[in-house]
């Protein structure tokens, strides 16, 4: 002997525990890129410059 308010209460609650569904994300277009700029080429690095000898060995103690 429910009375129309207590159903609709009772509605109430179990439609807050139903899970929500969400819309999906509207597809947007990729933006547009901007012209690529090429950028200046690095000067390749010098391991040693000219002129400088090559250090002196580093002796290792490796068992030898």
């Amino acid at each position: 002997m429910l009375t129309d308010t207590a159903k609709t209460k009772k509605q109430e609650q179990e439609d807050k525990k139903k899970i929500k569904e969400v819309a999906k994300a509207k597809k947007q277009p990729k933006p547009e890129k901007p012209v690529e700029v090429t950028p200046k080429p690095k000067p390749k690095r010098q391991r040693r410059p000219e002129g400088l000898e090559r250090p002196p060995e580093i002796p290792r103690h490796n068992g030898n």
